[in-house]
């Protein structure tokens, strides 16, 4: 349904307002972000991850959100709500884990130079949780703009292959904004491909390597043939990925190999095309002696374009516009949390962070002066679903 033009003027304004007080109180956002950035949270390091829920729930407490920490096997979710007097409900969704061990903080500390904030886990994704948190704070003060934002923050995102614990919480909201960097050239994340991690073994014959190799029978080598025809795979499909990850085989130095195992990267638009991969990827050549296993592992779905999602990036659009930061929409093969909310029938728009680049990697960087254009734009979306939802049994619905 077309935003009338006087709503479109309001939201407009909202964001406006928002983002020039965001870039006012930049230095407030700067210190959330470097604090959050110095504590490594590796997703298997359970006592660090909540000890940052911890610090990240004190401040958005601080902020004026109610704040409620969910425990679970992988460490506490963070659930803060803001409460005001209008009827949209919106999620804003991330996670406090990052890739990097235990460590790197200290040998990679956070920087500023210029307009490049540096550090582990900066984009991916302590940039949008304090991007997040400053949300929060700001649309404090317009509490007829909203009727519920929840900042959800989950403790597993970069390990799990299965939705968050706590999805469930979010399933009646109008819309969930994932909170994953932007990208450059001011992209908002509209599509994601799914992806399926397959894991294959190789039993072979063990025997001495210098006495009797020809008792053996080599799983090393077999697995390694079949690395390279599954790494033929790639790209058989449009929008199909196919990669070999890791690959372990080998007991002792003097010995034939009886073991070998295999991970797969398997990435694709649409789930036909990770059928038809797996398929392929088990397809295993006869080897004397030699017995393969595949496990397929866990799918995580794509996120896929629907109305309600294209709805939220037209808001987003919108909003850009009236921000003079031109918002377009990218198409990722990366997966997120995105992916489970839009497959629960959430509408989703992702990558609502601060524009960065080289995620996972000691490059990873944030552009400062895009953490205020994302608040308000953030703001604006928030705003531009105020204005749409509708009354429907008790409850907000997008219209």
């Amino acid at each position: 349904m077309p935003v009338p033009s006087d709503l479109e003027g309001a939201f407009a304004d909202l964001a406006r307002d928002v983002r020039r007080r965001a870039a006012r109180d930049l230095d407030l956002a700067l210190a959330d972000l470097e604090r959050w950035v110095r504590i490594d949270t590796p997703s298997d390091d359970i006592e660090a991850l909540d000890e940052l829920a911890r610090l990240i729930a004190d401040r958005v407490a601080s902020y004026g959100a109610s704040v409620e920490l969910v425990d679970g096997s992988a460490g506490l979710s963070l659930h803060a709500t803001l409460i005001g007097t209008g009827r949209a409900q919106i999620a804003l969704l991330g996670h406090h884990d990052t890739v990097f061990p235990t460590g790197t903080a200290a040998e990679w500390p956070f920087t500023i130079e210029g307009d490049i904030a540096r550090g582990p886990g900066v984009a991916d994704m302590k940039g949008g949780l304090t991007v997040a948190a400053h949300v929060m704070r700001l649309l404090s003060a317009h509490p007829d703009s909203f009727g519920r934002i929840e900042f959800a923050s989950v403790p597993d995102e970069e390990l799990r292959e299965n939705a968050f614990q706590t999805i469930d919480r979010l399933m009646a909201f109008d819309a969930v904004l994932c909170m994953e960097c932007g990208r450059p050239g001011n992209g908002v994340v509209t599509a994601r491909k799914g992806g399926q991690w397959v894991t294959i073994t190789a039993d072979g014959l063990a025997a001495h390597a210098g006495v009797a190799a020809d008792r053996g029978r080599s799983a090393l080598l077999a697995i390694c043939r079949e690395t390279l025809r599954i790494a033929d795979l790639d790209e058989a499909r449009e929008g199909l990925s196919v990669n070999a990850t890791m690959l372990n085989a080998g007991e002792v130095l003097n010995s034939v190999p009886s073991q070998g195992m295999l991970r797969v990267d398997v990435r694709a638009w649409r789930p036909s095309d990770l059928d038809w991969a797996t398929a392929e990827i088990g397809r295993f050549g006869e080897y004397p002696d030699i017995t393969f296993r595949m496990n397929p592992g866990a799918r995580v779905p794509a996120f896929e374009p629907t109305e309600p999602a294209e709805r939220l990036f037209r808001s987003a659009v919108q909003t850009g516009l009236a921000l003079d930061t031109p918002v377009v929409g990218v198409a990722t093969g990366g997966v997120s949390d995105a992916c489970w909310t839009a497959a629960a029938g959430i509408p989703t728009l992702d990558g609502l962070g601060p524009i960065g680049e080289d995620d996972h990697s000691p490059a990873e960087r944030i552009l400062i002066s895009s953490i205020p254009d994302r608040i308000g734009l953030i703001a604006g979306v928030i705003g531009s679903l105020e204005s749409s939802v509708q009354p429907q049994d008790g409850q907000g619905a997008v219209a």
